[in-house]
């Protein structure tokens, strides 16, 4: 058993998807959990066993509001 614990991927892989994780939450700090999780080609439930095992801290999950204000109507509805 790696130091990973169990896994369907290779220890390889799993240093490969957390140094890219690592990488772009360096690069941007104010991405989401799903931006970094799709980034580093994994699911958001790898990042967190990863988190879990104290690897690498994920950002905090985002609120209702912050999400909201991620968008502007205008520019998704157009001009009317």
């Amino acid at each position: 058993m790696s130091k990973f614990g169990k896994s369907h991927y290779s220890q390889e892989e799993q240093e490969e998807f957390l140094t890219r994780a690592i990488e772009f939450m360096n690069k941007k700090p104010d991405a989401s959990r799903a931006r970094v999780a799709k980034y580093a080609g994994v699911g958001m439930a790898v990042l967190e066993r990863f988190e879990k095992k104290g690897m690498l801290t994920l950002p905090k999950p985002m609120t209702k509001k912050q999400v909201r204000n991620q968008y502007t109507w205008m520019d998704t509805l157009g001009k009317i």
